[in-house]
């Protein structure tokens, strides 16, 4: 029988670090730079975010049931599953700054402070950054200190 590897216990348990959440450095989509923003999140095992996708589910059960009964007029369109998703992630975001500062440019160019509506805002503006950060929210690897 051959060696086995020590297990990782951190690897096990992610909650407690993604409840910390962890700072995600943003880079120019294609130069690949550090374009100085940096942005703290929750990671996806966080109760918080548990939370939020709870209250999500749960609303689209009950326009599904509304009535009682299973609706057949139900639909739920793409920009709401997306404005959905834009929401999560914001409200995973605790905390971002740029040059020092806890603001960041927005897309007129004006400091913006972080609020969910200006998170969603920055999303929706930047989907090169959306993306940087969803993957980061959704990689336990970086709730996983020392591995």
């Amino acid at each position: 029988m051959g060696k086995t590897k020590k297990l990782n216990l951190k690897s096990l348990y992610t909650i407690d670090a993604a409840n910390e959440g962890f700072d995600v450095k943003l880079y120019d989509s294609v130069t690949l730079v550090d374009n100085g923003i940096v942005i703290n999140v929750l990671g996806k095992d966080a109760n918080e975010f548990q939370k939020v996708s709870s209250s999500q589910q749960k609303k689209r059960i009950a326009k599904m049931t509304k009535g009682g009964y299973r609706s057949q007029s139900f639909t739920l369109s793409p920009e709401e599953i997306e404005l959905d998703a834009l929401e999560l992630l914001a409200k995973m975001t605790k905390r971002w700054s740029y040059e020092g500062k806890d603001t960041i440019p927005g897309p007129d160019g004006k400091e913006m402070e972080l609020t969910v509506e200006n998170a969603v805002l920055f999303y929706t503006e930047s989907p090169a950054s959306r993306e940087q950060i969803d993957n980061a929210v959704g990689d336990r690897a970086n709730l996983i200190k020392n591995l």
